[in-house]
């Protein structure tokens, strides 16, 4: 799975944050972090909660979850 963010400033931080609550999150491009391609079905759910927490947090950052 990947993430992609408008604006580049921020994918270190989101990064980082999913890393904090146990995701292999890793900065893949500067506007896109790769995470572990072994992601079940609740991982996928679980993904969606921190991105809701993110969205909280980083309002102005955009976040896109590019499933492939």
């Amino acid at each position: 799975m990947q993430l992609f963010l408008r604006d580049p400033s921020y994918t270190d931080r989101l990064a980082a944050f999913l890393t904090s609550v146990g995701q292999r999150a890793v900065v893949g491009a500067p506007d896109r972090v790769d995470l572990d391609e072994s992601a079940e079905d609740l991982q996928h759910l679980e993904l969606e909660l921190y991105l809701r927490v993110w969205r909280v947090l980083y309002p102005e950052a955009d976040v896109e979850l590019a499933v492939g």
